[in-house]
């Protein structure tokens, strides 16, 4: 049963479906990033400016949408103005839209989901290192 459900989804969209992962799960790995720098603030010994953590903030969340952009361009999703039947072709106009995408959802909702994920670690870091001084 299960195999034949693959089978469908595979025939009916055979290249698209990684495509479609990526575009929904575009927030995961920025989640991960704001949660991981959070755990290394707290535990370093040596403190660390706001600035400094919001620079290497920002600039992975950059680093990121550019990486999510090039990924996409080597297999042009369908949802794409001007974007072909074939993922592997990507013309000027697709091109241009998937740049337009990238810079309008997914550079703002991967800094919004790395903000939250850091803000949220940090307070229950915090919250639990002064129960344990408290206690």
């Amino acid at each position: 049963m299960i195999n034949s459900i693959a089978l469908a989804l595979t025939l009916l969209i055979p290249d698209r479906l990684p495509s479609l992962i990526v575009l929904v799960g575009f927030w995961i790995p920025p989640v991960v990033i704001g949660w991981a720098v959070a755990e290394f603030v707290h535990r370093n010994a040596v403190s660390i400016g706001a600035s400094l953590t919001n620079v290497v903030l920002a600039t992975s969340m950059l680093g990121y949408a550019a990486g999510w952009f090039l990924f996409n361009v080597g297999r042009m999703p369908p949802y794409i103005p001007g974007a072909t039947m074939d993922p592997t072709f990507a013309s000027p106009q697709a091109v241009k839209g998937l740049a337009i995408f990238t810079i309008a959802l997914i550079l703002p909702g991967s800094v919004l989901a790395c903000l939250l994920a850091f803000r949220i670690r940090s307070r229950m870091l915090r919250g639990a290192s002064s129960l344990t001084a408290s206690g």
